[in-house]
């Protein structure tokens, strides 16, 4: 097979280079990369034989089921140089699609190939298990797909065997120590007698993951009955109280540390509770304490209700006021899938500012309204997302019918955007507000931005009309940040970033005061736990920068 190849005698021949003729259609960093031969390393002639098949079986997955492929070494003193010679020849297209055991059109959305198209054959893959889990999800867990194709004729054709429909006899879980049966149980989706359903088995195991107290989960499928299966989940339990930390830093020297202790199955029934200081300070003697809780019940109601309790209690200290604030927050949720869930909540809050300079007078008294707002998050990743979006709409009413000092509307909406590019990642989010007074409201009710999460460069707080000390507010928020994320080796990253914001009582971009914009560059450090973030951000419209630590990214 190799008497073409020319026989070398010299020990630790070394690959001067290793070049491709003739590949128009696929790129010569992609070949290279499914070779074993590589430039600088030692020369073999079995590596190239198995080069040579891998180049073709590369071209076959891409639909050139006729190339060829020859090698050709060049001896020079003590080194080679490897060129592969590759004769792509004709790439046959799809001319017919048929699906053999089922029926085509309850399948055609499943279908990622259609005539005209290349046979690619990851495509082909993806279309074969597309309709396996169609199947799997209707009661056939033991449906298989294959493909067959005939590239003279462009014939493509799936073959099902769907065999016999099965029910859900009986489901188990086992391995619980602690927690009660019911918490994993209220978490699978399906039921004795239901239909077997791929998709619902993997909702479940997620469902079981995410309470955060298991380690483990293995899920059995035993087939007892020619027309039912047993579910059998198998967990192994976890501490189920977690301690986190965070810290930051902003300069001029201002500092922020948290921690948080949070109860993950309190008295093993899957209720969830937590506590979470919070501490600031900088060198002008400023600092602000914020000790936040939360209790919640997962399941409440046979619609599966969550409720929370949010009290909160906060102090905080300038060079201008003095302010506490305390109140609570009683929050229902429903989630309607991983990526979906509505909640509506109550919040009473009081605050009191003890003025040291002169301040308005409107500024103590009680907020007490509800908010609405709808989650959508179909992000790929949480800590580190890739593509997808979030969006957040709001809408709060507070004051009138409940009383309190501050009487508004608030309209609102969030959303975040991300998008794969050039191999990095392209993140945006937006978001802007309104707060429409029915009566009279309090400056520290409305929007302000500044800082690292809003618009970096600046100091938190700083921008708008109204104000309490130094600190500047408004009733209208408009606030984008646009970052390009770059993937660097051994888990470090770099990001650029674009921040825009603009808070006022009426919308008038003409005022540069309240309009501001930043640019600068991050150096992000991926740990288990999260990126840490270091960011240096500069204003566009006046004069300095800000330098930012803390962990995760900004958004």
């Amino acid at each position: 097979m190799f008497g073409f190849l020319v026989s070398l005698i010299l020990i630790s021949t070394s690959v001067s280079e290793v070049e491709f003729i003739g590949n128009e259609s696929i790129r010569g960093r992609t070949l290279r990369s499914e070779i074993t031969s590589k430039r600088g390393e030692e020369y073999s002639e079995l590596d190239v034989s198995y080069d040579i098949e891998r180049i073709a079986q590369l071209y076959r997955r891409e639909g050139f089921f006729y190339a060829k492929v020859s090698p050709e070494v060049k001896t020079r003193d003590t080194v080679v140089a490897v060129v592969f010679r590759i004769e792509e020849g004709l790439r046959p297209k799809i001319s017919r699609v048929v699906v053999n055991g089922a029926q085509l059109h309850e399948l055609k959305r499943r279908l990622h190939v259609k005539v005209g198209d290349h046979f690619i054959q990851a495509k082909l893959n993806t279309t074969a298990k597309a309709i396996e889990d169609y199947y799997k999800d209707r009661g056939y867990p033991f449906a298989e797909v294959s493909s067959t194709v005939v590239p003279d004729s462009g014939f493509l054709a799936f073959d099902v065997e769907k065999g016999p429909v099965h029910y859900v006899r009986s489901i188990e879980v086992r391995g619980l120590r602690k927690t009660r049966p019911v918490v994993v149980y209220r978490e699978i989706e399906l039921e004795p007698g239901d239909l077997y359903s791929k998709s619902k088995v993997y909702n479940s195991q997620r469902r079981i993951y995410a309470l955060g107290f298991f380690s483990t989960l293995k899920v059995e499928m035993l087939r007892q009955q020619p027309d039912s299966v047993d579910l059998v989940f198998e967990v192994r339990e976890l501490k189920s109280r977690v301690l986190n930390f965070g810290v930051g830093l902003t300069l001029p020297f201002s500092f922020l540390f948290s921690f948080g202790l949070e109860e993950l199955n309190l008295a093993n029934i899957g209720h969830r509770a937590n506590i979470n200081p919070f501490f600031k300070f900088n060198i002008r003697k400023e600092w602000e304490i914020k000790i936040e809780g939360r209790y919640t019940l997962p399941y409440v109601t046979p619609l599966g209700l969550q409720l929370s309790l949010l009290p909160f209690y906060w102090i905080e200290e300038t060079v201008d006021f003095s302010r506490q604030t305390r109140g609570n927050e009683f929050r229902i949720t429903k989630v309607f899938s991983e990526e979906v869930a509505f909640s509506i909540s109550h919040q009473y809050k009081y605050v009191d500012i003890e003025p040291k300079t002169t301040l308005p007078d409107t500024l103590k008294g009680v907020t007490n309204g509800v908010r609405l707002w709808l989650l959508v998050d179909r992000r790929d990743e949480f800590f580190r997302p890739k593509r997808g979006f979030y969006v957040v709409p709001l809408i709060e009413y507070a004051g009138g019918i409940f009383g309190g000092a501050n009487n508004f509307v608030r309209l609102e909406i969030e959303e975040r955007t991300f998008q794969p590019f050039l191999n990095n990642t392209f993140a945006q989010r937006f978001k802007c507000g309104v707060m429409i007074p029915t009566n009279g409201v309090a400056a520290y009710e409305e929007y302000y931005i500044g800082g690292q999460y809003t618009l970096r460069g600046y100091p938190e707080k700083s921008v708008g009309p109204d104000s309490i000390g130094s600190f500047r507010y408004g009733k209208i928020l408009l606030n984008l940040n646009i970052e390009y994320r770059l993937a660097l080796p051994m888990n470090f990253g770099l990001v650029g970033f674009f921040d825009i914001g603009y808070v006022g009582n009426r919308i008038d971009f003409r005022d540069s005061e309240y309009l501001k914009m930043s640019a600068g560059v991050g150096l992000r450090y991926f740990t288990p736990i999260g990126p840490m973030r270091l960011d240096m951000g500069f204003p566009l419209t006046d004069t300095g920068q800000e330098l930012y630590f803390g962990i995760y990214h900004t958004f």
